[in-house]
């Protein structure tokens, strides 16, 4: 059954870029939208993200085939129970939360057996795409995974398939605890090690100093800091133990790199050409190529050793 009508419950930049990218994957569709903040609701009314916006959580469940809570983790926690005496039957309950397993969890227990839980979280990449408002074209390719609850009957799968490629992405369906896995490797990680870079340096008396001599490398290591803290406060309390882990194994090898520039160690080169190894391999799979990191595009620098023997010989 073709979606009819969806209820988009946040309208920041995922909610609003979703309701968007489901109008024009699907001109017919009535989209209603929920949001605490009034200023947001009147953008997606004037941006035309969604129809009409809705008073009340009730009002916007009442009527809704599908209900996608667009909103921080935490939020989304606390809307669960607080949406369940409206959805209607057969009635596709979803979110766009950066973890998964706290939410499952609840979803299992808060909503009433005639609705269906799917979890949700679009892969969309802010930083890389420059996007500051929302956009129709926020999803298109974007690896969407899903995590349904247990016991998800047919008819939501295919719900939740249908809103994926309406929007313009591509569905990868992932167990709860696998994606919250992957996600502090891949996304968690990421952010946290740019937070502690940015804080290592800004606290030195050198700073001001400093930041006039950064360029291009630190502004790509740092960026990640732009996102928001309260989602990476809300990822750190439901996908703790992850994180930890990730960031215990990051400690090991920083800790091994010190030691190797501490010493001298010659196996330094080894490791730094294992991870740029590492690196283009990923980017291959990916069907991209590494980026130019010299004018001449050898990767080679005056400090290289044939510089160096070059230079002994003139």
């Amino acid at each position: 059954m073709a979606l009819q009508q969806v209820a988009i419950l946040g309208l920041g930049v995922i909610g609003a870029s979703l309701g968007l990218a489901l109008r024009r994957g699907n001109p017919g569709l009535q989209l209603l939208g929920f949001d605490i903040d009034a200023e947001a609701l009147r953008r997606a009314v004037r941006s035309k993200a969604i129809d009409r916006s809705s008073g009340t959580l009730a009002e916007a469940c009442q009527r809704a085939d599908v209900v996608v809570l667009a909103a921080p983790v935490r939020a989304i926690l606390q809307l669960l129970p607080e949406i369940a005496a409206h959805v209607q039957p057969g009635t596709l309950v979803t979110d766009t939360g950066g973890t998964k397993r706290e939410i499952v969890r609840v979803a299992e227990t808060a909503l009433p057996p005639h609705a269906a839980f799917v979890g949700g979280h679009p892969l969309t990449g802010l930083l890389t795409a420059r996007v500051s408002e929302p956009s129709a074209t926020l999803f298109d390719g974007a690896v969407y995974c899903l995590t349904p609850s247990s016991n998800v009957p047919e008819w939501a799968l295919d719900k939740a398939v249908d809103l994926v490629q309406t929007s313009g992405a591509q569905p990868r369906w992932l167990d709860a605890d696998e994606h919250d896995g992957l996600l502090a490797v891949v996304s968690h990680l990421p952010y946290f090690t740019s937070v502690a870079l940015v804080r290592a340096l800004a606290g030195q008396r050198s700073w001001q100093e400093m930041g006039g001599m950064a360029a291009g490398g630190f502004r790509s290591v740092s960026a990640l800091t732009e996102s928001d803290p309260q989602v990476w406060t809300d990822v750190a309390a439901t996908n703790g133990e992850n994180v930890t882990r990730q960031l215990d194994l990051l400690i090991e090898r920083l800790s091994e790199l010190r030691a190797m520039v501490a010493t001298g160690d010659e196996r330094l080169l080894g490791e730094l050409r294992a991870a740029q190894a590492a690196h283009r391999a990923w980017l291959a799979e990916r069907g991209e190529a590494p980026a130019p990191m010299s004018p001449s595009g050898t990767g080679s620098s005056p400090s290289s050793p044939g510089w160096i023997d070059r230079l002994r010989r003139s």
